[in-house]
């Protein structure tokens, strides 16, 4: 007979979240308006928002709580922030793909603003003194389109860039939420960045997939005009770099 874990298990999952596993069950979440704002569980655990967490030596700002399925399986995802729009349609704009980038490790997110920079390209890493990091430092530094580095807070790096001049166009659209006219040619670029297919969910945004258009009339209960794009368009204060939304606080 199989035995459940009763234990919590936290694990990674990128730079900006992870996961809390096992015995869930224990944890009693308390929401304001539909948002959970804390866990409480044994032992007097207790995981609210503006903490600062420390999992497997790598440390979180709890700004969000979600509670997620892995098929029948409840689990909750803990993050300092969602990915932005930038990250997934404006990132690739640097060439290359998300593996080269620490995608899964050290990259956090990317913006179109910072304090000082403005329609830019701004990439926000955790510091990290793995050779390979210092040498992915020198050969950013090393693109035409680079303007600057610098720290904005305690454990990060910002890498910022001009927008490359044959992307201009692309920059643009993006920014007015125009996802499916973008170039054809970036089009395909943006889902090699990514590894994606254009069955995908970034290929049938970039495509108007029929499919995804009909199931954003059912979840929304609205019928949507054929011409409308098929992701909300961007929020430029998400998209714009808050360092107070992943400054790291002291641990309790």
């Amino acid at each position: 007979m199989a035995i459940k874990c009763k234990e919590l298990v936290y694990t990674p999952i990128n730079a900006l979240s992870f996961r809390v596993t096992g015995g869930v069950k224990t944890l009693t979440a308390h929401k304001v308006n539909g948002q959970i704002q804390s866990l409480e569980g044994p032992k007097g655990l207790n995981i609210s928002l503006g903490l600062t967490l420390e999992i497997k030596n790598i440390k979180y700002k709890v700004n969000i709580i979600e509670k997620a399925f892995a098929g029948k399986t409840i689990y909750y995802k803990v993050s300092m922030a969602k990915r932005t729009k930038s990250s997934t349609f404006v990132m690739p704009m640097l060439s290359g793909n998300k593996r080269l980038y620490f995608w899964d490790r050290l990259f956090v997110n990317c913006f179109i603003a910072t304090e000082e920079d403005k329609d830019c390209i701004a990439l926000l890493y955790r510091w990290s003194s793995d050779p390979l990091y210092i040498k992915f430092q020198k050969a950013l530094a090393k693109f035409s389109i680079f303007k600057r580095k610098y720290c904005p807070t305690s454990g990060y790096e910002m890498f910022v860039f001009n927008v490359p001049k044959k992307h201009v166009r692309n920059y643009k659209k993006f920014l007015k939420g125009q996802y499916s006219k973008l170039s054809s040619a970036y089009k395909k670029s943006l889902l090699e960045f990514h590894e994606a297919k254009v069955r995908d969910e970034i290929g049938q945004i970039l495509y108007k997939d029929p499919k995804r258009h009909r199931a954003l009339e059912a979840k929304l209960d609205i019928e949507l005009p054929e011409d409308s794009e098929l992701l909300s368009i961007l929020d430029i204060e998400i998209e714009t770099y808050n360092p107070e939304v992943y400054k790291l606080k002291k641990l309790i």
